[in-house]
């Protein structure tokens, strides 16, 4: 290809956070996630993706309803501020309550503001008893460049949510968790495990993929949740980015650098092998 033909790379530095959070308790997360959003920009993170749920504390407990608030809403408009003080976007999850309806959501919002949700697909059968709604679209949205979109936790059991992405031209998929104990004791467990499980998603989709889970335990009035934690991301090629190792549950962050297009990164003869697929 000529050089005056080859498209100039692009560059999106993450934040993949793996965060504890506090049982229904949004504004006392948010305030913790300051923190941590204070520690991505000084590690020069344009996108700070945070777990599911993680505003609210990930729970099927029917009292995560009573939180849940409209999007854009209150806290939407605390993140807002935040986002435009550090000039970066925050991907965070939280319940949605609209109208009648509860939605496991996650947000994206920018420097000039809220850009936009996603509402998870496939609720599993113990949120649908809790009260939570599945949600109908797939949008994707433009950051810095990139086109940008949302799986949530069990949404990943259908190929079809990947490949709608895929069909939509997305650059990077967000794909946060909120996983117990069974599905990975500690952080080097549970992002071994996910690599398995997204590598075939990240070549399918020909896109960045970007994992996390929340971290530690959430006390709720029925008993302790634990979270395995963990923080994972992975290359269009399918190759692993950075993950968290540590054998502990406790709170941790990866920072990785995306670059698009594909070309700008793919030696010529692989790429030439991509495009007969």
């Amino acid at each position: 290809m000529p050089a005056d033909e080859i498209e100039a790379p692009q560059t999106l530095t993450v934040a993949v956070v793996s965060s504890h959070s506090q049982f229904c308790d949004p504004a006392a997360n948010l305030e913790h996630f300051k923190s941590l959003i204070a520690e991505a920009v000084e590690k020069e993170a344009r996108l700070v993706c945070f777990p599911e749920l993680s505003l609210m504390g990930y729970s099927t407990e029917k009292e995560i309803l009573k939180v849940a608030e409209e999007i854009p809403g209150p806290h939407t408009e605390k993140l807002e501020a935040i986002a435009r003080s550090h000039d970066i976007y925050l991907s965070v999850g939280m319940a949605e309550k609209e109208g009648d309806n509860y939605h496991i959501a996650q947000v994206l919002i920018g420097p000039g503001g809220y850009i936009g949700k996603y509402r998870k697909h496939f609720p599993t059968g113990v949120e649908r008893a809790c009260g939570f709604s599945p949600g109908k679209a797939f949008p994707v949205w433009d950051v810095d460049g990139f086109r940008f979109g949302f799986n949530i936790c069990a949404d990943g059991r259908s190929p079809d949510t990947i490949k709608i992405l895929k069909e939509a031209k997305v650059d990077v998929v967000h794909h946060p968790h909120g996983n117990y104990l069974s599905l990975g004791r500690d952080s080097e467990e549970w992002t071994r495990g996910k690599v398995v499980y997204f590598v075939p998603r990240a070549t399918l989709s020909r896109a960045y993929i970007l994992i996390n889970n929340s971290a530690g335990d959430i006390d709720t009035p029925s008993g302790k949740l634990q979270f395995g934690s963990g923080a994972l991301a992975i290359d269009p090629l399918g190759q692993v980015m950075d993950r968290t190792t540590q054998k502990d549950r406790n709170e941790k962050m990866i920072v990785v650098t995306l670059t698009r297009p594909l070309s700008a990164f793919v030696p010529p003869f692989e790429l030439r092998h991509l495009h007969k697929n």
